[in-house]
Parts: C-alpha cells; structure tokens; sequence
C-alpha cells in the first residue's frame, strides 16, 4: 500500500530533528559537566562548571565537538591519586549519562510526563542521547590509550582489558534497556500511531544511536580495536537496528491497532 507523506510527517520529523539537537547538546553537557563537577569536588578544579567551550563555529554551535571537560589529569597521576581520576574519568559516561538516563526513565513512566506527547518525545530523546552517549564509549572507545576509559584504567592502575568487563556490563544493560523498555514505551504516544511517523522515528533512532555516536573511532585515532567496532556499530548496526525495530512494532500501525498490546508484552520492571 502506498503511503503519503502528509504536511504532518514533515512537522513530525522537523520537530523530531530540533528535539534531537537540542537534548544532545543537554546529555554532552550532562557528561561534561559531570567531569567538572567530580574534579571540583575532589579539589582538583577551582570551578564546578569550569569546562572548556571551544571555538564559536557553527559546527561547535550545533553538535558542541569542541567541548571539552577541562580536567588537567596529569598532575592528578603525577601526585599519586589515581584512583580521584578514576572517579573523575567514569563520571562523565556512567554519571552525566548513564544515572541521568535512569532518572529520566523514571520520569517517562509517571503519568504527568508519559502522557503527555511534547514531554515524552522530549524525554525520549534524550534518553537515547544519554545511552547512545555510553555506548560510544564503551564497547565503542573502551580498548583505547586516551579518552575516559584509558584514564579510568590508568589510575585504577590496570590494563583496558582488565576494566573492560566491569564497565561493559552497565553500559550493554543500559543499551539493551533502551531498546527493549524505553522504545516500546514511548514509540506509540511520540508517532500519535502513525507509521509514517514510526518509520521516521525508527530512522532516526537507528541512525543517531549507531551511526552518530560509533562515528568518531571510524578514522582509527582510537586505535585498532575501537576502530573495528565503531565501523560495525556505523555501518552494520544501523540497518540490523532498523529491521529489527521496524519488525518487532510496525505491524500495529499496518493494522490500525493502537499498539497497546505491543507495549504490553514487553516487561516493564
């Protein structure tokens, strides 16, 4: 059956892009700012919200590339707190990101924001920030010699294989709960039971959680390994995660059905 592109799809997926932008700007600086704030506690930052900026580039503006934390690591290893740059490094993806897509989770499932469909698309998205955000780290750039993980390691004082399990389990559950509690909760209540909407909100998700965050280790300035798996998650993931959505929820807008049955099967601790 042939299906029209309606003034309201075009609408959807505007709205769906400036929501996209807008909580990706919010997670990376919930990341960052997690960063800051664990360093200042510590006494290793004079300001709680001393982050680096970067440059006024459109680029920056919209997608904050140059953003950084500002946390001068070295004199923290050189004075033998390790373990305070451990706390510092993990904070960003398992703080910044990880707790606050827990938090917003539990939002999502209260009645004054799930139900109401500007909130919960809102909510939605930056819950897929927050988790896309952790995955880009680890699995994606875990098994690297700079960036947050490397730093864990180092002051932990082990290798990033030897962290790589205790950090990778929290972040596959975090993924895995993503996709099999938070898209089923939300899908129906952000498309308003569209398809059209559906396949662009599949779209988007797919390629955002994939593609957007497994794309800076692709060039190998991770190293090998990341490399490797940045490359599956940007170009093999993104059409597995868009068959398997589009496969396991479509069938409820083909039939006109509200979903709710859907939405039902799915455990929701």
């Amino acid at each position: 059956m042939e299906r029209k592109i309606t003034g309201e799809n075009i609408r959807f997926g505007v709205v769906s892009f400036v929501l996209l932008l807008v909580t990706h700007a919010i997670a990376y600086l919930t990341h960052e700012y997690s960063h800051s704030l664990t360093a200042w506690s510590l006494g290793w930052m004079s300001k709680p919200f001393g982050i680096d900026y970067g440059h006024p580039t459109l680029y920056n503006f919209l997608f904050l590339d140059d953003v950084g934390d500002n946390v001068n690591y070295p004199p923290i290893f050189a004075s033998g707190h390790g373990l305070d740059a451990a706390l510092i490094a993990l904070a960003g993806p398992f703080v910044g990101n990880g707790l606050a897509y827990f938090i917003v989770y539990g939002l999502i499932r209260r009645t004054a924001v799930g139900t109401n469909r500007p909130g919960i698309a809102f909510a939605y998205w930056f819950s897929l920030m927050c988790a896309g955000n952790v995955w880009g780290y680890v699995p994606l750039r875990a098994i690297t010699t700079h960036a947050d993980i490397a730093l864990a390691a180092e002051g932990l004082h082990v290798s990033v294989w030897a962290l790589f399990p205790f950090v990778a389990a929290p972040s596959l559950y975090i993924v895995q709960h993503f996709f099999r509690r938070t898209f089923p909760l939300c899908q129906q209540k952000i498309t308003g039971g569209c398809g059209n909407n559906f396949i662009v909100l599949v779209t988007l998700t797919a390629f955002w959680f994939f593609s957007f965050f497994g794309g800076d280790g692709v060039s190998g300035n991770y190293g090998l390994v990341s490399q490797l798996l940045c490359i599956t998650s940007k170009y093999l993931l993104v059409p597995f995660c868009t068959l398997y959505l589009m496969s396991r929820y479509y069938g409820s807008y083909q039939s006109g059905q509200s979903g709710r049955a859907q939405v039902a099967t799915e455990r929701v601790p």
